[in-house]
């Protein structure tokens, strides 16, 4: 594994890096608060300090998610619906340019203080060095994490043989019911809490909290995680919810 991180090109290890800010297996997400994000803006990219909004978070949270599908579809996997139009018209509003170097190759240049422009950079350098298709998202349902596939022919699949991939194949040959379930196409099973997680751009406790209420939500977030569990019809089971939640409560 030391052998591939040494290998990543800097503009690989800048989108692998965006796409991990969150860690879904855990709910953990670096982009916290909007200074958070300013604060890896400034710590990942030459853009100078700057004050960040929570319009601003919500829209790198999804670009983020939007890049995400895109690097699952590398391993493989095909993309949540709408999820690839639905980055295309967040594209669309980050300030890029044409230019021009020495040689009279077209590059892709980005405004000054747009750290967005920058990730969109990046994705044209490396695909103008022929390594887009080697940053992938695992395909691990539950995991979906960043990684540079460093395999001869490209052909990685998870994001570590040792982690993922043995959990996969383990769950294959226990229960092969399971792994078909593991392996369906968004198209051929239920949307899952990740999903709406995913197309909100938050977390996957604050789409908890607002299916069940536990936990107050301001209302621009909620409208958009309603907005995710509408597009996607998403159904909680409150019903098995409500029971696991009993048996954890002594005396019940």
């Amino acid at each position: 594994m030391a052998a591939e991180e040494i290998a990543v090109p800097p503009d690989a290890r800048l989108l692998i890096d965006f796409v991990n800010t969150v860690e879904w297996q855990t709910d953990t997400e670096t982009w916290s608060s909007p200074q958070a994000l300013a604060e890896w803006v400034e710590t990942r990219t030459r853009v100078p300090p700057m004050t960040l909004t929570e319009r601003d978070l919500a829209f790198a949270r999804r670009t983020r998610e939007g890049l995400r599908e895109v690097l699952l579809t590398h391993a493989g996997h095909e993309p949540l619906p709408g999820a690839i139009a639905r980055l295309n018209g967040l594209l669309a509003q980050v300030p890029v340019h044409l230019r021009f170097s020495g040689d009279g190759r077209m590059q892709i240049a980005s405004a000054e203080d747009s750290f967005l422009a920058l990730v969109l950079a990046a994705v044209d350098a490396v695909r103008a060095d022929g390594s887009w298709e080697r940053i992938k998202a695992c395909s691990r349902d539950s995991c979906r994490w960043a990684y540079w596939d460093g395999s001869r022919n490209r052909s990685g699949r998870w994001c570590s043989m040792t982690g993922c991939g043995n959990y996969v194949k383990m769950r294959r040959r226990n229960s092969p019911q399971a792994a078909a379930s593991d392996a369906l196409a968004w198209k051929d099973r239920a949307p899952r809490m990740l999903d709406v997680a995913a197309r909100a751009g938050v977390s996957i406790k604050t789409v908890s909290n607002v299916v069940t209420g536990a936990v107050p939500v301001s209302p621009a977030t909620r409208e958009r995680v309603e907005a995710a569990i509408e597009e996607l019809d998403y159904r909680p089971n409150l019903a098995a919810r409500e029971l696991r939640r009993g048996r954890r409560q002594p005396g019940r």
